[in-house]
Formats: structure tokens, C-alpha cells, sequence
């Protein structure tokens, strides 16, 4: 293998461990609590950008929590929130956004969205990054969802460095094939 061949190795390598790496190093975790009102929500101490895309995955999404009494049906849900047929709850509207009853809302600003059980992607948003459970009443509300949020700049920017690269070395390449000739 020549030199540039190696060189070519090399940047290719740095570029996937470094995705791997930056994906990885700047995800945060949360804890979401069912029992907490919109005024009460989680504040995650992040400030969204509009130029970043971020996404949202609850960690199990299988994880259940509950709106309360089972009367006269069941209130437990995944992130996801009741099923508003099958219950028979229907939906929650407040704040100009509609959501199935239990499930997890993002908030920035006096913007909603619905993040579930994910995965998720969103970018535009810009902000305080508030979570919660989406309910009428939090009384006998219960349980949490783990909800992990990544920041997806960084990833793309040393992606795009390593592709950069490999265009370069590859460039070097032809021109010193082209010289030999």
C-alpha cells in the first residue's frame, strides 16, 4: 500500500471514531417524573439552537408509568402515552397542542412537541428545553420515563472533516499518479 493509501486509512479512521466518539460524549441523560405539572416540568439546563438537530429516545421504551386510578380503565403507559381509542381518555388539549394523556412533551419557549418513546429528531427549536408528563391532573400520577437527548452538530461537522480528508488524500494521490507518468 503507498504512503497516500495509508494517509487515506488513517483520516477514514479518525473520521468513525470520531463520530462514534461524539455521539457517545455528548449525550444527556434525564429523569422524567410523572407527578410534576407544566409549570413544574423538568428544566434540562439546555438552551436549544435553531441551527442544531437534537435527538430524543426515551432508554426503555417499554418503561411504564400511570396517570393515576385504574377506573374504569387502565391509566399505565409507555412515553408514548394512553392509547386515547382504546381507552377511552381521548386526548388532552391545553396551551394550543393536543397529546395523548401520559405522554412525554418537550417544551421550549410556549412551543410543544411530542417526543414518546422516540426516537425523535427536531431542529429548529430555540430555547430552554423543559420535559414532562402530559396530563389534566397530577394528583396520583406515578412512575418516570429515562429520556436521552443527543446534540447532533459536532457528529456531522467531524464527519464532514473526514470525508474532507479523504478527498484530499485522495486528490494527492492522482496527482502524484498523473507526475509519475
Amino acid at each position: 500500500m503507498s504512503k497516500i493509501s495509508h494517509i487515506a486509512v488513517a483520516a477514514a479512521s479518525v473520521a468513525v471514531l470520531t463520530l462514534v466518539g461524539a455521539s457517545a460524549a455528548s449525550a444527556a441523560t434525564y429523569t422524567v417524573q410523572a407527578i410534576n405539572p407544566v409549570s413544574s416540568w423538568l428544566d434540562t439546563g439546555m438552551t436549544l439552537n435553531p441551527t442544531t438537530t437534537y435527538d430524543f429516545a426515551v432508554v426503555n421504551p417499554a418503561t411504564l408509568w400511570s396517570a393515576g386510578s385504574e377506573q374504569p380503565y387502565s391509566r399505565d403507559s409507555t412515553a408514548n402515552g394512553i392509547d386515547p381509542v382504546a381507552s377511552g381518555y381521548g386526548n388532552w388539549s391545553m396551551l394550543g397542542f393536543t397529546a395523548n394523556y401520559g405522554a412525554l412533551v418537550g417544551e421550549v419557549g410556549s412551543t410543544f412537541f411530542n417526543i414518546g418513546t422516540g426516537p425523535l429528531a427536531l431542529s429548529g427549536l430555540s430555547g430552554d428545553l423543559k420535559v414532562g408528563y402530559w396530563d389534566s391532573y397530577y394528583g396520583d400520577n406515578s412512575g418516570s420515563q429515562t429520556l436521552s437527548i443527543v446534540p447532533e452538530p459536532a457528529t456531522w461537522a467531524m464527519m464532514l472533516v473526514g470525508l474532507g480528508g479523504l478527498g484530499v488524500a485522495m486528490r494527492s494521490r492522482r496527482r502524484l499518479a498523473a507526475a509519475a507518468v
